[in-house]
């Protein structure tokens, strides 16, 4: 078989580099979804961009939704480690603005990963699960992120620096809250944007003392 301008030219991974493959699709697939809608990613081009045979991606995802669900869950386990990677210091009110500032600070540092989780490139009630185990893995996703926050926050309340009567359903609010801030940013970046506006907003939502 000859090869064609239309077909990759790239060496087969060695033996036991299939991990790599899958990190190479994964890459490309962020690398389109920089200049491209979602709905404009195909496989076709995430192995054009990866430089691999379409049917290689099979090895590794059966469709474009489990691709971006990767994505988004390998997302959300570095935004989980960044709040809590973030945390220094004993007092809990502290360590929840610290988990804040850091959350704020994803949002404008990595925006097309930001875009990924909360942006609607992909939802994760859009594709029916093949099972009541699938349906329950997707509800859990993300679900250690906004953790840090509920944790945290209850541990506010029980040092006393918070009177918040809910912890997770304020931390749930307070992570409406710096959504809504990161995107107004985003979106309105000559605004002129108070000093000090973050812990305001975190500490009215938290109720903090």
């Amino acid at each position: 078989m000859t090869i064609t301008e239309d077909q990759p030219k790239r060496a087969r991974n060695a033996r036991g580099e299939g991990t790599k493959l899958r990190q190479e699709i994964l890459e490309a697939t962020e690398s389109l979804l920089e200049t491209l809608p979602v709905e404009k990613v195909t496989l076709r081009g995430i192995a054009r961009e990866a430089g691999v045979a379409a049917p290689s991606i099979y090895r590794h995802f059966s469709d474009l939704d489990a691709i971006l669900r990767a994505l988004v869950v390998v997302a959300f386990d570095d935004l989980t480690a960044e709040l809590s990677r973030a945390q220094s210091g004993t007092r809990p009110s502290s360590r929840l603005r610290q988990s804040c500032a850091a959350y704020l600070a994803f949002a404008e540092s990595q925006p097309q990963r930001y875009r990924l989780l909360f942006g609607g490139v992909w939802n994760a009630a859009e594709a029916a699960p093949a099972s009541p185990e699938e349906y329950a893995a997707r509800r859990e996703i993300g679900m250690n992120a906004l953790g840090v926050i509920a944790t945290t926050l209850a541990e506010c309340v029980e040092a006393g620096e918070s009177t918040s009567p809910d912890p997770s359903a304020d931390a749930t609010a307070l992570w409406v809250a710096m959504h809504g801030l990161a995107e107004l940013r985003r979106t309105t970046p000559m605004f002129p944007w108070p000093e000090a506006l973050d812990d305001r907003l975190i500490d009215t939502v938290a109720r903090l003392r």
